[in-house]
């Protein structure tokens, strides 16, 4: 197993993107160099963090398993992928397991070395910090959207039990009935129901509601 490596490589994470080679040097002392078979596992799902880890060479698979007694490949990472990073800073348990796809190469930085780094050198905890508030915020939005999606499909399906699946009006059909219905905000609910009067799969006026485009409509309701 090798035991030095280029210091260059380092610069390929967020956290030493910009650091120039005195910092580089430093940071390279607490660094171990590892390596995984094919087929080996880097840490199980719900391991404790004990830090995080630069993919130098090879790939790797993120495995999720379920409960039910399956698993889900979510992402196969190459060169120069994070490992680990958000459980460590977080001090979390592991989302997911990561196995190697092939032999790999890799830099581990412990999670003690970590925080001693961020404390020499401010800089690198504050890309920490942004490199954490970027996901997040990425996190956010996708969770808005897939909030956004959820809603639609409970308002067409509330919309679709009252019609019969069929394209009729509806009379005495308030925002608010539906918000109640749908266990969710009536501005939320109303917002929705405009973007489908402009879309033309319904005709929303006051407490009526024409379906327009049945297929649509179902297609909401998935």
């Amino acid at each position: 197993m090798a035991t030095t490596f280029d210091i260059s490589v380092l610069q390929n994470s967020f956290l030493f993107k910009d650091a120039d080679d005195t910092v580089l040097q430093e940071v390279s002392k607490y660094c171990e160099v590892m390596e995984l078979d094919a087929g080996e596992t880097l840490f199980k799902q719900d391991a404790q963090p004990d830090g995080m880890y630069f993919l130098v060479d090879g790939q790797v698979h993120v495995v999720r398993h379920y409960l039910e007694g399956y698993d889900v490949t979510i992402a196969t990472e190459v060169p120069y992928y994070v490992i680990g990073e958000l459980s460590m800073l977080a001090n979390q348990p592991r989302s997911g397991s990561v196995v190697a796809v092939g032999d790999c190469d890799l830099i581990k930085l412990n999670r003690n070395a970590v925080f001693e780094l961020c404390q020499t050198f401010p800089n690198i905890a504050v890309r920490a910090l942004s490199h954490l508030g970027n996901r997040l915020y990425r996190l956010n939005l996708w969770v808005r959207e897939s909030a956004v999606s959820n809603v639609s499909a409970r308002i067409a399906s509330v919309l679709l039990l009252m019609s019969g699946n069929a394209a009729v009006t509806l009379n005495d059909v308030s925002t608010t009935r539906l918000a109640r219905a749908t266990a969710m905000d009536a501005d939320v609910v109303e917002r929705i129901l405009r973007q489908w009067d402009e879309y033309g799969v319904i005709s929303h006026e006051e407490q009526q509601i024409t379906i327009r485009n049945l297929a649509a409509l179902q297609n909401f309701a998935g």
